[in-house]
């Protein structure tokens, strides 16, 4: 803004551009005029107009760099006319402006999917699609020593039991990879019923989807369980694919109380979709026992950010009076 136009807004709403910092509605208060000098605004920062751009390289948030109220003294050459309307306050502005950021990022992700579909389909045509999946996937050998079998990787030269693992491995048949469960010994069997045994040194693979707390949250879950969870979720009108973090302290649990047959806690999830945010506590109990009938409980509180609640249950017969 020049000099000119710069003294008819003192007073009045201007926008202070920062580049990549973000854009601000502020008010131009005075000027700052010296000989043979560009001249400076002081502005007061009313509110957020565009947000700062996030960091790739460090895949963070950058905060706005002005504060509600602060004073500021900047080039007047940052400093641009603002005429329209701004009836936000500073908290409301910020929200805005990130909801802003939101559906530009949204919309770059949709048009990237676009390409990576063309991509696909091109890899497709190559008969060379399998190589998009392949970073997907974690392998192992089958490892026997003794009387027990191990699965190795190589890549981080670590040694596991295979016995008693929760994962559904792939393995090789006929040049194809298929789903099979491990069973016992070299043995695992295929979707189709089919057994397949395998030897020592054969590779397997895992698919690190399995690994999402989320996805494993939903696989330890019974079907009873699976269904009260579902049923809140179809209220709310969201599904499995919003889910945006999940602590899976059941997992945890599940991995290190090897000696003990009765635990309790609490699962947080969270979802969005474009509207709404909505968190669910996820509260279980387990018991465990050889000699009598094993025992559930969960119940799942579902909250929205409007205010809405729901509660489902499911509990076995013997778990809860």
């Amino acid at each position: 803004m020049d000099r000119k136009t710069a003294k008819l807004y003192i007073g009045k709403k201007v926008l202070v551009n920062e580049g990549n910092q973000g854009q601000y509605i502020a008010t131009l208060e005075d000027m700052v005029v010296e000989p043979n000098k560009p001249w400076r605004g002081i502005v007061r920062i009313q509110g957020v107009y565009e947000y700062p751009n996030y960091s790739i390289d460090t895949m963070e948030l950058v905060h706005p760099c002005f504060k509600e109220n602060e004073r500021y003294e900047c080039s007047g050459q940052r400093i641009e006319p603002y005429s329209h309307s701004f009836p936000y306050n500073y908290k409301e502005s910020l929200a805005l402006s990130l909801k802003d950021k939101w559906d530009e990022v949204h919309q770059v992700n949709q048009d990237t999917e676009i390409i990576l579909s063309l991509i696909q389909q091109e890899l497709r045509r190559l008969h060379s699609e399998h190589l998009i999946f392949e970073a997907s996937y974690v392998y192992y050998q089958l490892v026997k020593k003794g009387r027990s079998i191990y699965i190795y990787d190589e890549s981080k030269r670590e040694t596991l039991s295979i016995d008693g693992c929760p994962f559904e491995f792939e393995i090789h048949v006929n040049g194809e990879w298929v789903q099979a469960l491990y069973i016992s010994g070299m043995s695992f069997e295929t979707e189709d019923g089919e057994q397949v045994d395998l030897k020592h040194g054969s590779t397997v693979r895992l698919n690190k989807a399995q690994f999402d707390p989320y996805r494993m949250l939903i696989n330890e879950l019974e079907k009873p369980s699976l269904h009260a969870l579902e049923k809140g979720l179809k209220k709310l009108n969201i599904g499995h694919e919003h889910s945006v973090y999940c602590h899976n302290s059941l997992l945890i649990k599940l991995l290190t109380s090897f000696n003990k047959d009765n635990f309790n806690g609490v699962n947080f999830i969270s979802y969005a979709n474009n509207q709404n945010q909505f968190v669910v506590q996820h509260h279980y109990e387990r018991s465990v026992s050889e000699t009598e009938e094993s025992t559930t409980f969960d119940r799942f509180e579902f909250t929205s950010d409007s205010g809405e609640r729901i509660l489902t249950t499911y509990a076995t017969q013997f778990s809860r009076d």
